[in-house]
C-alpha cells in the first residue's frame, strides 16, 4: 500500500542513528515520502531519537502499515489513483530498461 494518511500509525526501518526498527504516527504525507513521529523504539535507540527530535521522514515504500485511520470515499478513490499512477510509471521504467537492453 502507498497511500498514508495523517494518523495512521505506521512501522519504520532502522535509518540513520537508528539501529533498530520503531513505529510512529503519520504527520504528513509528502508526494514519495512520509513524515512519522516516532512512538516506539528500542531502549538502545533513545539517543538517536533524540537527535531526530522524535521525528523521521521515511520513503513510502519502506513504511509498513500498522493501523490505518477511517477511510472516506474519496480517500479509497485517492488510494486508487496513486496506486495505478505508481503502476503506469513502473510499467514505463520496464519498458524503457527493455528497450535498452534490446538496443544493445
Amino acid at each position: 500500500m502507498t497511500y498514508f494518511k495523517v494518523g495512521d500509525y505506521v512501522q519504520g526501518p532502522k535509518l540513520g542513528p537508528l539501529e533498530h526498527e520503531f513505529a510512529g504516527e503519520v504527520e504528513k504525507v509528502y508526494t514519495n515520502s512520509i513524515l512519522v513521529a516516532i512512538k516506539e523504539f528500542d531502549s538502545s535507540d533513545q539517543s538517536g531519537v533524540n537527535e531526530l527530535n522524535n521525528r523521521a521522514v521515511i520513503s513510502k515504500g519502506d513504511a509498513k502499515l500498522v493501523k490505518a485511520v477511517p477511510r472516506t470515499e474519496e480517500d479509497e478513490a485517492l488510494a486508487a489513483e496513486e496506486e495505478k499512477a505508481q503502476a503506469a510509471k513502473e510499467a514505463k521504467a520496464n519498458k524503457n530498461k527493455s528497450k535498452k537492453t534490446s538496443d544493445k
